[in-house]
């Protein structure tokens, strides 16, 4: 499965579909000793089985674009412990990973930096002393001003955009949080930094996907100025098992491709800008 330069693959799998113990055991023939030692030190079996899942998923989806068998694919961790390809690595391909209650989400991308993050919107809210940790002083005065319902939701999706970002950046929850954020309009994701801030914020690209009812999604990738924009393509699966393409719903985006407010308005279902898989 090619990814060609401007190409985003986001594959999506799901707890409940991995308690096939046959399925599962296919799965962790495809791991290394540490993946397999690290999954017995989990002591919740839900927390065993999200892990096995996360790395038959990294491994099977890899595989798929790099041409690797699963079970030669090998990785290592970066200087803040991001994980990568390791070795021959055809294409420079990039990924990240995340989860949350029953999904894994993966991101893969070429020769681009790229930082996925996902929570459902059901999930529980941070309290507003959380908020006040970890957001900046206009986000927390914009949540602030919001009534609880709509506070919930827009804690969710700026924390999500926000790890997304910092995950792009391969430092993780190191970054000062306070120092940049996300404004979230209508239509429009708009990345800002604090002067000073060790970025600048037309590096980089933010969307903000939905799938079904209640799944969030935040995307942010290394922007290329002479690139045609991002094309991202989604895919639900059980590794070994199945794969096929679906529509998320774009909710927001940033740079060019933020969506006219007819679209973001919610009048469309379909999924605008995803192409074609």
């Amino acid at each position: 499965m090619h990814l060609h330069a401007d190409d985003i693959a986001i594959w999506i799998a799901r707890l409940d579909e991995a308690d096939d113990s046959a399925l599962a055991a296919r799965w962790r023939a495809l791991l290394d000793g540490s993946e397999r030692a690290r999954e017995l030190r989990y002591r919740l079996a839900d927390d065993r089985r999200r892990h096995l899942l996360a790395r038959a998923l990294a491994r099977t989806a890899l595989a798929r674009h790099t041409g690797i068998a699963p079970q030669r694919l090998r990785f290592v961790r970066g200087r803040h412990g991001k994980p990568e390809l390791a070795g021959d690595n055809p294409g420079d391909h990039r990924f990240n990973l995340s989860h949350a209650a029953g999904v894994v989400a993966l991101a893969v991308a070429r020769g681009r930096a790229l930082g996925i993050d996902t929570e459902s919107l059901r999930a529980r809210a941070l309290s507003l002393g959380a908020v006040e940790r970890n957001f900046a002083a206009d986000e927390i005065a914009e949540l602030r001003a919001l009534p609880a319902a709509a506070r919930a939701r827009r804690t969710i999706e700026h924390w999500t955009l926000k790890e997304a970002y910092a995950k792009a950046r391969g430092i993780g929850l190191s970054l000062p949080l306070d120092r940049f954020g996300v404004r979230v309009d209508d239509a429009r994701l708009r990345l800002w930094m604090a002067p000073g801030f060790d970025d600048a914020p037309e590096r980089w690209r933010l969307w903000q996907f939905l799938d079904g009812e209640d799944q969030l999604l935040a995307l942010c990738a290394q922007h290329r100025p002479d690139a045609a924009p991002a094309r991202i393509r989604a895919i639900a699966c059980s590794p070994l098992r199945y794969e096929t393409p679906i529509a998320l719903r774009l909710l927001r985006a940033s740079g060019e491709d933020a969506l006219p407010l007819s679209e973001a308005s919610g009048e469309n279902d379909g999924c605008p800008r995803l192409a074609p898989y």
